[in-house]
């Protein structure tokens, strides 16, 4: 009976695709090498080179002559004798910041309403009082912000109503 078992062992084993048992010596595997990982990456395949993790951030050239330069870089008009910012409505506010040609620029616009909260230091006279935004008001695309970057105070008004200060910025 033992033969039998045997038997129907060895013809399973090679249904399966093993071994018999007993029938070859095992053949001995070859050695699996240890992982290594390299200290250098790995060059794509296109050839090139992986980025590095961040890129050094070229500083803004300084600011241009009647304007201050911020932090984040932000281009601010003074607004003092020789560079006056002038009280208008905020439509003519926009065409005024579009027009003005200071420091040899001439793509100057109304600033966020983020930006006019920004507008602080000695450099940056009449800082008092409401400045025009070019930011509308969500729930009426007729209002615009204002905002005083001396006391922190904003509202919204419709944008012909009344004249506030305009003082134009630049990106860097």
């Amino acid at each position: 009976m033992n033969r039998a078992l045997l038997a129907l062992a060895c013809c399973s084993a090679l249904a399966c695709g093993a071994d018999p048992p007993a029938s070859k010596p095992a053949e001995a595997k070859p050695e699996a090498k240890p992982e290594t990982r390299d200290a250098t990456p790995a060059t794509p395949a296109d050839g090139k080179q992986p980025e590095p993790f961040a890129k050094p951030k070229l500083k803004p050239p300084p600011a241009p002559e009647g304007a201050v330069l911020l932090d984040p870089p932000l281009y601010v008009q003074r607004c003092d004798p020789a560079h006056t910012c002038p009280k208008l409505q905020q439509p003519a506010g926009e065409t005024h910041c579009r027009e003005l040609r200071l420091g040899g620029h001439s793509n100057w616009r109304l600033p966020e309403r983020d930006e006019v909260k920004r507008f602080s230091g000695p450099d940056l006279a009449e800082q008092a009082g409401f400045h025009w935004t070019r930011t509308a008001y969500a729930d009426d695309a007729k209002q615009a912000w204002i905002v005083d970057p001396k006391s922190g105070q904003e509202t919204t008004i419709p944008r012909d109503r009344k004249p506030f200060t305009i003082r134009c910025v630049l990106d860097p």
